[in-house]
């Protein structure tokens, strides 16, 4: 009996440790992604589309597996046509995944789409004219016993909460 308590103590106490292992892993990996962008301009009715390409080294968050800054890559696709076509402004959205296959069914699609399109006219970037380049992802968490300036002793203070606004009080009724 005695033995029986210590065997599920030492469970307990694995399953414990074995969840705080877990707990310690990061949030994010860096993995290879295979990434188009697609560019629309509603000024001169054009749509701008990359090739789809190989891009190592981006950081994906493990849980969703979503891209992480995914605005920095747009904001990349829109420099570089801002800089080359000096068109209007752009609508920007990049696609991604792990799997060349999804990635091709995707393109092919989104080519298939504008290319029946009477109104917009298709431009193709090719690789050697745009290429995505993996941006540095910095976490930006504070631990606890840390001030927002990285140093011990600072407390994080709660944003206060905007004050509901007062109604205005009626004026008094004069009595006749």
């Amino acid at each position: 009996m005695k033995a029986l308590k210590i065997l599920i103590c030492l469970a307990l106490l694995f399953a414990f440790g074995m969840g705080a292992v877990e707990a310690r892993k990061p949030r994010v990996a860096e993995r290879p992604l295979y990434m188009i962008g697609v560019a629309l301009s509603h000024v001169d009715s054009t749509v701008f589309i990359t090739d789809m390409h190989l891009v190592n080294g981006l950081t994906v968050e493990r849980k969703t597996r979503f891209l992480m800054d995914r605005q920095l890559y747009s904001l990349q696709l829109k420099r570089y046509l801002d800089e080359t076509y000096k068109g209007g402004p752009y609508l920007v959205a990049v696609y991604f995944h792990p799997k060349m296959k999804k990635m091709e069914r995707r393109y092919l699609s989104l080519h298939k789409r504008y290319v029946q399109s009477k109104e917009l006219n298709m431009v193709l970037i090719d690789q050697s004219q745009f290429r995505f380049k993996p941006e540095e992802y910095i976490e930006d968490t504070i631990f606890e016993g840390q001030g927002p300036d990285g140093k011990k002793g600072g407390k994080l203070k709660k944003p206060e909460k905007p004050q509901r606004p007062q109604r205005p009080q009626r004026p008094e009724r004069q009595q006749r």
